[in-house]
């Protein structure tokens, strides 16, 4: 096939996000809520039993995923989605196939509910390095037969023609806070999620789910979320992210016309992200790719809490966190030297 080239434009993209929390934090129903708002606006004369129906969750969780059918969440009946159920092993190979099978069946929103059991769970990545370390005798070299399946699967996640949801699991600990009567209590947190490390820079769009169902993000290409701003993800949620991802588009269809123009960020704050996202100066030394890289290893490994100290800084440098909307090149420069490893 000859190699060819063409604009590059969001409208093309799918959304690739992220969702983490401990148990009963409330990552299904989110992601079930963020997925409708996103279809429907991009399907809006769409009756609500075919968007739920453009809809599915690969689950992992003993069907617990279909769960939520008929119930009513902020104001939103939900409707027959489809589900994909898997038991053990969970092989990498099952879920490849089972996003295959959506993809095939013309889903638009995949929630994979959740992607830590391809990592720790029975079968999974880490049960196939310890079988492959007992019998290689080598707990480095077994690594050969584990990263080319975690590749596969994240390439999958990443190159299908489908919105995507990851959903995984937390680690939890208990910590004790004021419960306002003068008592600490212990309370059920969500810290790291379990998986190999920095799988949320794969993603657009990192949601952190805490206990009391409210979501923050701990990582936004978008510029549209604050990282300490904590909130509910709701159907709002799923169209204001489908409005930006169209908001660079051109010559759209009337009806996804309009449902970008009602449910997108507002068309100022569209316009002043083109503007910085055409604008950056081709003299820049620094290039945003440039910060992005030196950020990313800088923050490598770092507990969820560091990264968003990092992210406050980053915004106290430049004025947003979102650093690849920045294009003046003395702050990119200051980016640059603040986070460069030596």
């Amino acid at each position: 096939m000859p190699i060819t080239m063409e604009k590059a434009r969001r409208s093309l993209a799918k959304l690739k996000m992220g969702i983490s929390g401990a148990s009963g934090s409330g990552k299904t129903l989110s992601s079930l809520l963020l997925g409708y708002g996103l279809v429907k606006s991009a399907n809006p004369n769409y009756s609500d039993a075919e968007v739920w129906g453009k809809i599915c969750i690969i689950d992992t969780e003993n069907k617990s995923g279909s769960l939520y059918t008929g119930a009513t969440v902020s104001g939103q009946k939900i409707g027959t989605y489809n589900a994909i159920n898997l038991s053990p092993p969970f092989h990498p190979k099952e879920y490849l196939e089972a996003i295959q099978v959506a993809e095939d069946a013309g889903i638009e929103f995949l929630i994979i509910d959740s992607l830590t059991h391809a990592w720790a769970g029975e079968g999974g990545m880490l049960d196939i390095h310890g079988n492959a370390s007992a019998r290689i005798g080598n707990s480095y070299t077994a690594w050969r037969e584990v990263t080319p399946l975690h590749n596969r699967l994240i390439d999958k996640i990443m190159q299908c023609d489908m919105h995507v949801a990851i959903a995984l699991r937390s680690k939890t600990e208990y910590v004790l806070e004021a419960n306002g009567k003068g008592k600490q209590i212990p309370v059920k947190k969500g810290m790291a999620p379990i998986f190999r490390d920095d799988v949320e820079y794969e993603v657009t769009i990192f949601f952190e789910i805490e206990q009391n169902h409210q979501a923050v993000v701990s990582k936004d290409r978008t510029g549209m979320f604050e990282p300490s701003e904590y909130f509910f993800i709701t159907p709002k949620t799923g169209a204001k992210v489908y409005g930006w991802l169209v908001s660079g588009a051109d010559n759209l269809p009337p009806k996804i016309e309009k449902a970008a123009q009602q449910n997108a960020v507002a068309p100022e704050d569209i316009e002043a992200q083109q503007e910085n996202a055409d604008d950056v100066p081709d003299s820049s030394v620094i290039t945003n790719t440039m910060v992005d890289a030196v950020i990313k290893a800088y923050t490598k490994g770092m507990p969820i809490e560091e990264k968003r100290a990092i992210g406050a800084e980053i915004k106290q440098i430049s004025g947003t966190v979102n650093y690849m909307n920045v294009t003046d090149p003395e702050i990119l420069t200051k980016l640059y030297e603040r986070f460069r490893k030596e």
